[in-house]
C-alpha cells in the first residue's frame, strides 16, 4: 500500500507542540469549526466549478467569502498547472485582508494540501503543518482542500480553506 504521507517528516518538538495545543483547546469547538469550514469550502468549490475564472474576480470573490466566514484564516484557488500556473490566495493579515499569488516562487502543486486531494480525487484535511512566513506570520495550521473538476472530469484546480491552530508565539508560551 502506498503511503501518500511517506515524504512527510515529523519531529518530536512538532508533535509535542501540537499535542499541547490540542490539550489546551476545546475539541468540540474545533470540530464544529471544521464542519463550518467544510461547508463554506464546498460552496466555493461549486462556484469555481461553474464560473469562468479571471484572476481579479477570484481575488474579489475569495475576499468576499472570507468576510462572510470569520472561522477561515485564508482561502485560495490553486489552478491545475495544465491550465495556468497561478494560485490566488487571500488571508487575514495584521492590517486586514491581504492577497497574493503564491504560485510566484512556490511550487504549490507539490504541497500536501494540493497533491493529496488531487490524487485521492476528494476533499481532505491536511496534516497540521507550519506555514513559515507565507501568510505573513509563522503559524501552525491545517488546510481543507477540495479538488475542482469540470463536467468532463478534468481537473480545474483545488480550492482551499485554512484553519489556524496556533501561532509560533502561542506554542513558545506553552513550552
Amino acid at each position: 500500500m502506498n503511503n501518500i504521507f511517506s515524504n512527510v517528516n515529523f519531529d518530536v518538538s512538532f508533535l509535542k507542540s501540537y499535542l499541547a495545543i490540542l490539550k489546551n483547546r476545546q475539541v468540540k469547538d474545533r470540530e464544529q469549526t471544521k464542519v463550518v469550514i467544510q461547508e463554506a469550502t464546498k460552496e466555493l468549490a461549486l462556484y469555481f466549478q461553474h464560473t469562468p475564472l479571471e484572476i481579479n474576480e477570484i481575488f474579489s470573490f475569495l475576499t468576499s467569502h472570507l468576510q462572510k466566514n470569520p472561522e477561515i484564516l485564508g482561502n485560495a484557488f490553486a489552478f491545475s498547472p495544465e491550465i495556468r500556473s497561478s494560485c490566488p490566495f487571500v488571508f487575514r493579515g495584521i492590517n486586514g485582508f491581504e492577497s497574493r499569488d503564491i504560485a510566484k516562487g512556490f511550487p504549490y502543486n507539490n504541497s500536501i494540501w494540493y497533491d493529496v486531494p488531487v490524487k485521492k480525487r476528494k476533499a481532505v484535511w491536511s496534516v497540521p503543518y507550519f506555514d513559515i512566513g507565507k501568510a505573513g506570520e509563522d503559524i501552525l495550521l491545517t488546510t481543507y482542500s477540495i479538488p475542482v473538476f469540470n463536467q468532463h472530469s478534468m481537473l480545474i484546480g483545488v480550492i482551499i480553506s485554512d484553519l489556524l491552530l496556533a501561532s509560533i508565539e502561542e506554542i513558545e508560551k506553552m513550552e
